[in-house]
């Protein structure tokens, strides 16, 4: 197929990306912001669009190439202009499948002390998906909590309530890139990039995960270049939320620096009350939690205080 006249070709970096896991080479910034702003401004056609995204699933993506693509990404953004500062940003976009899904917990819990906290995620899972996923957004719906557009977030923690906004409000070009997922059968860039967005303007702390050692790996680089202000932590089913039976380490990132602010342990006092990844269930749950008829879990609670003093720091 011949590109459109005036299309931008992806030729150059295919070449540098896409000669397998071996031999390819990673991005620099500068390329990596070049590219994606060609994409997003829609001047790659489907079959370039669909070989990049492929040759950097294959390669895996570089913090060089993650930073470049979320400087592209920048003019594309809408973002919450906060009242006050000290938003806490948790970025969801697996949602829960063997345990329950503990983010809007974690996030009701945090705004219930009158922490402000943005949580951005997808609606719902591909059509395709077999086993489909417990989310986020199905959860807060299921608690009559339902997404609202980033000029509503600030309202939303005034009332001290946490806001969900759906990726396609806060950066529609990222999601329709996520949206490729239903045609390529395997998820692309776009979902490492939604979980480091920063789509509030000032100072946030972001709360972040890991499902893979390389991506750990890459994201601890991307910070320690970046100077972000983070939490991470292995995550819990594919969430940035510690586990509730079995407490894994939790670092920050502070200018660059990383230090250790919950040591793993081996295994928790597992919880009788604790639900399954059942929807259902798991909102009841959480309804229960909050009404105190059940316990949270410590582990949880630690997380929740671990933010209010990173949120105190100077």
């Amino acid at each position: 197929m011949t590109p459109a006249a005036g299309a931008f070709s992806v030729a150059p970096f295919v070449r540098e990306i896409g000669r397998g896991k071996d031999g390819a080479r990673a991005l620099s910034q500068e390329r990596a912001r070049e590219l994606m702003a060609a994409i997003l401004a829609g001047e790659v056609d489907d079959l370039a669009l669909g070989a990049v995204l492929l040759a950097l699933r294959m390669k895996g993506e570089s913090a060089t190439e993650i930073a470049g693509f979320r400087d592209a990404l920048e003019p594309h953004l809408v973002r919450v202009a906060p009242v006050t500062p000290g938003w806490v940003l948790i970025p969801s976009y697996n949602g829960a499948r063997s345990i329950a899904n503990l983010v809007p917990l974690l996030a009701l819990l945090l705004a219930r002390r009158g922490v402000p906290v943005l949580v951005h995620g997808q609606g719902s899972e591909p059509a395709f998906v077999a086993r489909p996923r417990v989310t986020s957004a199905a959860i807060f719906a299921a608690l009559e909590l339902a997404p609202c557009l980033p000029s509503e977030a600030p309202a939303r923690s005034a009332d001290g309530l946490p806001a969900f906004v759906e990726l396609a409000a806060l950066c529609p070009a990222l999601a329709r890139l996520i949206a490729l997922r239903a045609r390529l059968g395997v998820r692309n860039v776009a979902h490492t990039l939604a979980k480091v967005l920063r789509p509030v303007s000032g100072p946030c702390l972001l709360v972040s995960s890991f499902t893979h050692p390389e991506f750990g790996r890459m994201q601890a680089e991307l910070f320690r270049s970046s100077g972000e202000h983070a939490l991470t932590m292995r995550a819990t089913d594919g969430e940035a939320v510690v586990s509730a039976r079995r407490t894994q380490a939790v670092d920050c990132w502070r200018n660059g620096v990383c230090t250790p602010a919950i040591a793993a342990q081996p295994i928790a006092d597992a919880l009788a009350t604790l639900p399954t990844a059942d929807l259902a269930a798991t909102a009841q749950w959480t309804r229960d939690v909050l009404r105190g008829v059940c316990p949270a879990p410590p582990a949880l609670l630690a997380q929740v205080e671990l933010i209010e003093r990173e949120l105190r720091a100077p």
